[in-house]
């Protein structure tokens, strides 16, 4: 077994990164080593090295989403192989993350990639799709293995042709919403229909002209992108006017996912044994990807990519590279 391997080091908080090498794990128990292929990139990613948040020992290893090959087993691990294509996420222990050339799974944690889909499509999937189990699913009793039933609601999804966005609608539509509305650029609209989208507004239209197409006052509002502009638009749309003109009382709940699947694990297991079947019969639609050349050398620019910002795309890497 590889004893070293190559990997995109943080050496210090707030640092630059750089291509060198650590050591290799040796999986244990139900753990299995994957062979990285594809990694993508999150604008979480470029937010932490620029804030310093989440990492508290240097040097430090990103990503957070990823696909490859099984390399070794632990001896506990009986439902994965070596040679099988894994979908996985990583998690705030270095050993798990995916800018690097081997990466440790927990094998409860990942999925077998179906045949229908590359790599390069398949690693950008976990990091948004555990956010949205979380959110759909985390008030209610059943987990997502039981198809829930939200007929006759309606959710509103800020920012619907990002990563993040895109798996909104089609986790909306799987949850059996009635009405499934977004915001986004106007060239993304057939596209977001496919997904599941039954209105697609303008990411420019303003919350009156939004509010004016449903009948009854939105109920929720689901923002995949977290800036100042799309909170505060949301705010305004799950607010109720009061009787006195000029005057409102709002009270809105605001939720907030921290969306690693070792968390919930109630939620996350039975998440990951139905990621491959729904990817595979079409369910859910990998995102658009954008591949960024140069392997690990290529990560910052790749984040500085995501930094100027990409629309309707998710930059994808390849650490064997």
């Amino acid at each position: 077994m590889t004893q070293q391997h190559k990997a995109s080091l943080l050496p210090q908080k707030q640092g630059k990164l750089e291509v060198s090498t650590r050591l290799t794990p040796t999986p244990r128990g139900t753990q299995a080593l994957v062979k990285v292929t594809a990694a993508a990139v999150n604008p979480a990613d470029w937010k932490i090295i620029e804030t310093g948040l989440f990492l508290e020992t240097y040097p430090a290893v990103l990503g957070y989403d990823g696909a490859g090959i099984i390399h070794a087993v632990g001896p506990e691990v009986t439902n994965f192989k070596v040679g099988d294509r894994v979908i996985f996420q990583g998690t705030l222990d270095y050993d798990y993350t995916a800018y690097q050339e081997y990466a440790l799974v927990d094998t409860e944690l990942i999925a077998k990639a179906p045949s229908n889909v590359n790599d390069d499509q398949h690693q950008h999937s976990p990091q948004a799709l555990s956010l949205h189990t979380l959110v759909y699913f985390r008030k209610q009793e059943s987990p997502p293995r039981e198809r829930p039933n939200c007929q006759r609601q309606v959710v509103l999804i800020l920012g619907g042709s990002s990563s993040v966005g895109q798996f909104a609608i089609q986790f909306a539509r799987i949850a059996g919403f009635s009405t499934i509305a977004t915001t986004a650029s106007s060239q993304h609209t057939e596209f977001l229909k496919s997904l599941g989208a039954t209105h697609v507004f303008d990411r420019d239209t303003d919350a009156t002209t939004i509010r004016s197409a449903f009948p009854s006052p939105l109920g929720l509002a689901f923002d995949a992108i977290s800036a100042n502009a799309t909170q505060l638009l949301a705010f305004d749309l799950l607010a109720n006017p009061s009787p006195v003109s000029g005057a409102h009382l709002t009270i809105i709940a605001v939720h907030n996912v921290f969306g690693f699947s070792d968390k919930f694990r109630d939620l996350s297991v039975p998440f990951w044994q139905k990621l491959g079947e729904w990817i595979e019969g079409g369910e859910l639609v990998p995102n658009r990807v954008q591949l960024v050349n140069g392997g690990l050398a290529g990560v910052p620019d790749a984040l500085e990519l995501s930094r100027k910002g990409v629309s309707g795309v998710k930059l994808v890497i390849r650490p064997q590279e």
